[in-house]
């Protein structure tokens, strides 16, 4: 096998300065990509791979010797990297299954013996290896694909000089067996001695341009700051969603309940009243003309009263159903996802990277510097967007309302007028549908919150991958206990307030 790759710097977006740069690799050998950080040793073995364009330069790539379907380059990248949701063996044999073998046992212990992984090890997984088995393990998964050519990138970083003398000659073993490799590294102690003769090549980086910075008015570690950036996020992000939410809830409920006002007709209450077929005998004494004319009269009353009654049956409904009880519920379904769902992410992910164990050791509480400005933003910005929903679900109402098909409503200040009769009626202060809607809100708030700090904190050792399942957590955990405690809710409410006189 045998490689060339030449690369021509083409404009001033190229991050090195040399104007060409080539590279000669054959079987057995090892290529050294050498310079300082920010010179794009990792952009060219990023554009090698497929991965990235690098800007401002042209690369020709050309393999000889060697069948087209297996020209390619892997790569371990710095420190290693594998799945963290699969364990090694589930990686070999995932990489495996993409080049068309199949994944057995046989497969992939002989890809741990080839760097020095034992079957004890193929059930591991990646978080629980050391640092030099985590790259032994990711650079065995790469070699189960047979590349002609495998990219390291910084493969002694993070490593003490026992295991880094160990990766060397590993390597060196491999490239003895005609493995090809292209070699990118600071560290000159392990790097010389892998290197073949000739095979380097030293980077320049292009004079670094100083990025523009501003500096922050107020430090980010400033509870208010983060209680204001946490709201923004939580209601600026979320009350597109929310009104998109509510206008098609608004709009579909408002349109079924007025359809069932309109089936309410005159006629069909007649014919309850009126036989169709009535009896010779009901004929005969007279009995069907009485109920003719009761229905008659039936008819002209219940057409001067019945417009006024649909009216308001559907103010009453919309209120109770929007104001009190899909409000609240419907916006706090969704935040659940949205609020709980991010703030456990948040929780576990910093649980995952020891930054929590960082904040006890400076003397910080983990929960007040994650939950403190995350209750109090939420707690404002759910009744907030709680109030958002529901006006957006009336303002649909009203739509349906006037429209000319329902003709429920004859003006929009009669839509308005009606509702706020139904709205604005109440008891006591505990039944107060506008403040009903707020204490819902918070309470719904309340329990996502809850759902979601121990969500994201009941696994004091969780890993990255376990992340997702924690948010998973969160947010079906939060849901039930909102519909719940909704449920329950209601029925306080009811207690509290019962449909008396509703049409009065």
């Amino acid at each position: 096998m045998q490689l060339r790759v030449d690369i021509q710097r083409q404009g001033p977006r190229c991050p090195f300065a040399n104007e060409t740069l080539q590279l000669r690799l054959e079987s057995g050998e090892c290529f050294w990509l050498r310079g300082n950080s920010g010179s794009g040793k990792s952009s060219i073995a990023l554009h090698l791979l497929g991965l990235r364009t690098l800007a401002d330069a042209h690369f020709e790539v050309e393999w000889t010797g060697i069948e087209p379907e297996r020209a390619g380059f892997g790569m371990v990248f710095q420190q290693g990297v594998l799945i963290d949701s699969l364990n090694v063996s589930e990686n070999i044999g995932l990489a495996l299954r993409r080049i068309g073998r199949p994944p057995s046992d046989r497969s992939i212990r002989k890809s741990l013996a080839e760097v020095g992984l034992t079957g004890s090890d193929a059930l591991k997984m990646p978080g629980q290896l050391s640092g030099g088995m985590l790259r032994r393990a990711s650079l065995a998964q790469v070699l189960a694909q047979g590349r002609p050519v495998i990219i390291l990138d910084e493969p002694f970083v993070g490593l003490d000089d026992a295991n880094a003398l160990e990766i060397v000659a590993l390597i060196r073993n491999l490239m003895e067996h005609g493995q090809g490799f292209i070699l990118i590294s600071h560290d000159t102690r392990f790097s010389k001695p892998l290197v073949t003769p000739g095979r380097e090549v030293e980077i320049s980086a292009q004079p670094a341009k100083e990025p523009a910075t501003r500096k922050r008015a107020t430090p980010h570690w400033n509870f208010a700051v983060r209680t204001g950036i946490r709201f923004v996020d939580y209601f600026a992000i979320s009350a597109p969603m929310i009104i998109f939410a509510f206008v098609a809830a608004g709009m579909a409920i408002s349109m079924l309940f007025a359809d069932l006002l309109q089936a309410t007709s005159v006629e069909s209450l007649k014919k309850q009243l009126v036989e169709p077929n009535p009896s010779l005998v009901d004929k005969l004494l007279g009995i069907q003309l009485f109920k003719e004319f009761v229905g008659d009269e039936f008819s002209k009353i219940a057409g001067e009263h019945l417009p006024a009654i649909r009216r308001r049956i559907f103010a009453l409904g919309i209120s109770r159903g929007f104001v009190i009880e899909l409000g609240p519920l419907l916006t706090a379904l969704l935040l659940a996802g949205r609020i709980g769902g991010s703030y456990a992410g948040e929780v576990s992910m910093m649980q995952a990277t020891n930054q929590n164990q960082l904040l006890r050791t400076l003397g910080i509480s983990p929960r007040r510097w994650s939950l403190g400005p995350a209750a109090i933003a939420a707690m404002l910005a759910a009744p907030l967007l709680t109030a958002i929903g529901v006006g957006t679900s009336l303002l649909m109402a009203e739509l349906v309302a006037l429209n000319d098909a329902n003709q429920l409503f004859e003006s929009s200040s009669q839509y308005w007028q009606t509702l706020a009769v139904k709205t604005l009626d109440y008891q006591s202060l505990g039944t107060f549908p506008p403040f009903v809607c707020f204490y819902h809100s918070l309470v719904f708030m309340f329990l996502i919150l809850v759902v979601a700090e121990i969500a994201g904190r009941m696994r004091p050792n969780i890993q990255p991958r376990d992340v997702p399942k924690a948010i998973t957590w969160a947010v079906v955990g939060a849901s039930l206990a909102i519909i719940a405690a909704d449920w329950g809710l209601s029925r306080l409410f009811f207690y509290l307030s019962p449909l008396q006189q509703p049409l009065g």
